[in-house]
């Protein structure tokens, strides 16, 4: 009996988002009845291939409400490509938007992290920044 042949799986990359769950960001999310935003963009995360969340205790610029950070991770080096910082990801059009950039891929290789963001997403952009510092 032959043995079985082994197909060598490589990481395709994709969206990785960095998400606040700090007390203000939680506070927010409850206070406007969303707080079940984080699950739909847990399964959002989920059903990308590719895709990776982080959560945060919290991620620092609080007065920009409940905030997130998406870039493109390449799959071979696992590092990440600029990153787009979203603000008042706590609202449920927003919050939705994301999930559904981040399930059809979120930022593209090579461009700017903002290229292609979905219309409600536009005015929630609160700066680029450097690539996320992702493993040890």
């Amino acid at each position: 009996m032959a043995a079985p042949v082994r197909q060598r799986v490589t990481d395709p990359g994709g969206p990785v988002l960095a998400l606040c769950l700090g007390r203000r960001c939680s506070a927010l999310r409850e206070l406007s009845g969303t707080s079940g935003t984080v699950e739909a963009l847990r399964e959002a995360v989920a059903r990308t291939r590719g895709a990776v969340l982080v959560t945060a205790g919290c991620l620092g610029p609080c007065a920009l409400a409940a905030v997130g950070a998406v870039a493109h991770r390449d799959g071979e080096s696992g590092c990440s490509g600029r990153t787009v910082w979203l603000a008042g990801v706590h609202e449920g059009e927003r919050a939705d938007a994301l999930a559904g950039w981040i399930g059809a891929g979120g930022p593209a290789p090579d461009e700017d992290p903002d290229a292609g963001l979905p219309v409600p997403l536009v005015p929630a952009v609160a700066g680029l920044g450097p690539p996320m510092r992702l493993g040890g």
